[in-house]
């Protein structure tokens, strides 16, 4: 893995997603493929394609310039894709160490359907996955950096995303937050369940938060400061309220147990809509 690659599109989000993706790419100490794609729905005339091209570099070299911060040291290549946008971003990510993406978009000459890009590129793709929200990153620079969390489970994607939430935590200096909802875990006779079945159901959440950390010991960067939460919530607004004091919320693409909705278009899709901060969505490669 590389470079990090970032869908720009001319739109708000797009611009929210590059200046995401520009603080990140100085993190890790790499390169930025800043990318958009114009592809046809159908066949175009080679006039217009050539046309299309020119405004859609044009509006990259502005884009991308407008962005950067002052001084920047990220590398920055910019690349027109003669592929629709989630099958140009699907193409250049496909090793890339992630791909970011605005949570909406209007597309180069409206070509992208709001929210369509980002949703097939978080559906299909194998590299970690950015939505970027939360307003305009390059206002909050110089922001002291708040914790990241993550949705536990002990599923494969889970794991793969405590690892992966770990070593971006750890790069930043931050808190991880691990977060293990089991509310719906009560079946729906007992939601008003006496406090010894609430305590043993409580008691069973931790006890698999704790086994998922422990199998992924070894893999987890030696100071992490890791904070355990059981939350008595749904897995989405566990998430969400975790999301509101940190900086990036992480998930897997796929989960189970406590974590049962944890499937994209369900808790991930919801937290890809309504969490105030990034989302990075992870499937186990």
């Amino acid at each position: 893995m590389t470079d990090i690659v970032v869908g720009v599109d001319g739109s708000p989000g797009s611009h929210t997603a590059l200046c995401w993706a520009l603080d990140e790419a100085d993190r890790h100490g790499c390169g930025l493929r800043a990318v958009v794609g114009i592809g046809p729905g159908g066949p175009p005339r080679p006039e217009a394609a050539d046309g299309l091209a020119q405004r859609a570099a044009h509006m990259l070299h502005e884009t991308v310039t407008a962005a950067a911060p002052a001084g920047s040291m990220v590398p920055v290549a910019e690349e027109v894709v003669d592929q629709p946008g989630a099958e140009a971003l699907l193409t250049v990510g496909h090793d890339a160490r992630m791909i970011v993406v605005g949570a909406r978009g209007r597309g180069l000459l409206h070509r992208l359907r709001v929210g369509s890009v980002s949703a097939s590129v978080a559906v299909h793709s194998a590299a970690p996955v950015v939505i970027a929200r939360g307003g305009d990153p390059a206002q909050t620079r110089g922001r002291p950096a708040r914790a990241l969390t993550v949705g536990v489970d002990g599923s494969p994607n889970s794991l793969a995303a405590l690892i992966w939430a770990a070593e971006e935590a750890d790069r930043r200096g931050v808190a991880l937050i691990a977060v293990h909802a089991w509310l719906a875990a009560i079946p729906l006779p007992f939601a008003e369940a006496p406090g010894e079945i609430t305590q043993a159901l409580e008691e069973q959440a931790r006890a698999a938060l704790d086994e998922a950390v422990a199998t992924v010991h070894d893999a987890l960067p030696a100071g992490l400061e890791l904070r355990r939460r059981v939350v008595p919530d749904s897995p989405t607004q566990a998430l969400l309220a975790a999301g509101r004091e940190c900086d990036l919320v992480v998930v897997g693409a796929r989960g189970h147990g406590g974590f049962a909705e944890l499937l994209l278009g369900s808790v991930s899709h919801q937290c890809m809509i309504h969490s105030p901060t990034p989302v990075a969505i992870i499937r186990r490669r």
